[in-house]
């Protein structure tokens, strides 16, 4: 395999995955090789606040003494990484517009894989980082030489984040090759990323409430998931003879997954895209008589939201993720609020605007319905149709969709933690209007940082601040948030009236009243000029190319 046409592959990929930072990048004048480093260290940044985040939550069990612990983890964990690796496979294997670029090259089968797949682990790493931490410290608390238990923890990382990888891998190489998925393309992959995505959450929710159920004065165990056992004897005792058999376990699915590939899905690899990467540019939409132009531009728009990765990307990104941190803060804390009264009813809108927050972001469905269309945009918008329409179209659809997720989730959580139905309105009000405030913005967003040629959907994820600006945004509004409303929830506690409540609530649907005339004014209403400065701003980006 020829390293130097490997690495080219890998830069290719790279500026795909993230257009606007490679933008950005471009503008500040960087080589190819220090562009490179900066778009991978990016991915970096995100892995490492993972790392910190739940390595901190981590540090406070003894994962020598509790083996069930250490297996639940490690469980979470792998649901939750190849849970994404299927999508990103998925993704940026039969998804990707690059293929047929490739086709005259002189690259290998192998070596398009092997670029494509590190490519993946870099999207993927971050859910697989935690473990690093989880490795490290049962090395540790075992009482294993320090240098050893580094070097041990990182080795097993290693190892098990590649068969991770491998086995999204498999099920998505396996399922694209079997007769259902090429009759039913949507269903299979639709229905397969859905039960991943269900799996995660699932084995989140199992998770904490076994965390809940344990006494932490004693630390009790949890049952052991025998699976990974051999993991946790590697670990634990190394030197002993379960040790070496856990070694072996554990080097032996790495080897046995790399074979399977090599020699079972490798070698037909590029016809599989090939016939895969045809049949989507074939068209087999059925026409229907009697619908008019508006009626046909609603039908396709809501297409547009039926693809599976995109859907994955979604579910995973906008709505797994919250649920994770909403989960792991609402079990700690939901036996010190189930006494709470209507007087908190403030408390609980500003809840649902926070939830809103959290689970509308760049990842959102509105905030990528502009650039699904793809080069279908130029063509629609030349069409007898107002754009403003078209548009506002596209932001009610997209405002709908988050609507009902965010509502899902004040639902479930006001369930869960405080089941007051005055309370659960009121969040549900606060939900609402917080959705149609980041709706609005990252509506805009989207038509700021329109991209119509993306080869893969992973590419719209990643504009403007990328998933670093992403990751920063979520964990530290979940920070201030968090702070911001423990202040007024004691607040309201402290005054036997509640006074607040109308000063909050007034102060905040005041606000938001200002930021919907904003984007009415500054948005909607200078649709004609932003689009007129946007062609500008392309054209002399065009002449710089």
């Amino acid at each position: 395999m020829n390293k130097t046409k490997l690495w080219q592959l890998v830069s290719v990929s790279l500026r795909y995955a993230s257009p606007q930072m490679t933008d950005k990048a471009r503008k500040k004048g960087y080589s190819q090789k220090k562009m490179n480093r900066y778009l991978i260290g990016q991915f970096l940044l995100v892995a490492v606040l993972f790392l910190v985040l739940y390595g901190g939550m981590m540090a406070t069990v003894n994962f020598s003494k509790m083996p069930g612990f250490f297996t639940m983890y490690l469980g979470l964990f792998a649901i939750l990484a190849i849970a994404q690796g299927i999508s990103v496979i998925y993704n940026i294997f039969f998804e990707s517009r690059d293929l047929p670029a490739y086709l005259p090259l002189p690259f290998t089968q192998g070596e398009i894989f092997t670029s494509k797949i590190l490519v993946v682990m870099l999207n993927v790493v971050p859910y697989c980082l935690p473990l690093l931490a989880l490795f490290v410290l049962t090395g540790l608390q075992s009482q294993i030489f320090w240098p050893l238990a580094l070097v041990l923890g990182f080795l097993a990382f290693l190892l098990l984040t590649g068969t991770l990888l491998f086995v999204g891998a498999l099920i998505v190489l396996g399922l694209t090759r079997t007769k259902v998925f090429q009759q039913h393309k949507k269903v299979a992959i639709t229905a397969l990323m859905t039960l991943s995505t269900v799996g995660a959450v699932a084995g989140v929710l199992l998770l904490q409430g076994s965390m809940n159920d344990t006494d932490f004065s004693q630390m009790t165990d949890r049952t052991t998931l025998p699976i990974f056992l051999p993991t946790y004897w590697a670990l634990k005792q190394p030197l002993t003879g379960l040790g070496v058999i856990g070694w072996l376990v554990l080097l032996g699915v790495f080897v046995l997954l790399t074979l399977v590939i090599k020699n079972g899905f490798l070698p037909k690899l590029y016809e599989q895209l090939t016939e895969i990467t045809a049949a989507n540019q074939v068209t087999r939409r059925r026409s229907k008589h009697n619908r008019n132009l508006q009626q046909q531009l609603r039908s396709y728009n809501l297409q547009l939201l039926k693809e599976p990765n995109l859907l994955m990307q979604v579910l995973s990104s906008s709505v797994l993720m919250p649920v994770i941190l909403l989960i792991s803060m609402g079990f700690n804390f939901r036996g010190t609020l189930t006494g709470l009264s209507g007087k908190y009813v403030g408390v609980a809108f500003v809840v649902g605007i926070f939830l809103s927050y959290l689970m509308t972001n760049q990842n959102s469905f509105v905030a990528n319905l502009i650039s699904l269309d793809g080069p279908n945009y130029e063509f629609i918008t030349s069409l007898p149709i107002e754009k403003k329409t078209y548009l506002k179209q596209k932001f009610l659809l997209g405002w709908l969709i988050q609507a009902v997720l965010v509502s899902l989730m004040v639902i479930a959580v006001g369930l869960v933690i405080v089941p007051v139905p005055l309370l659960i309105g009121a969040g549900l009000l606060g939900g609402l209007f917080g959705s149609l405030i980041f709706s609005l913005y990252f509506f805009a967003r989207d038509y700021r940082l329109l991209l119509t040629n993306w080869t893969n959907v992973t590419q719209l994820f990643g504009r403007g601040g990328g998933s670093l600006l992403f990751a920063f945004a979520l964990f530290g509004g979940m920070f201030i948030g968090a702070i911001l409303i423990t202040v007024y929830a004691l607040g309201v506690g402290a005054f036997a009236f509640a006074p607040l409540n109308p000063l909050v609530i007034g102060g905040v649907l005041l606000i938001g009243t200002g930021v919907i005339l904003y984007f009415k004014t500054q948005f909607w209403n200078k649709l004609d000029t932003l689009d007129w400065r946007r062609r500008i701003a392309l054209g002399k980006k065009d002449q710089k190319d």
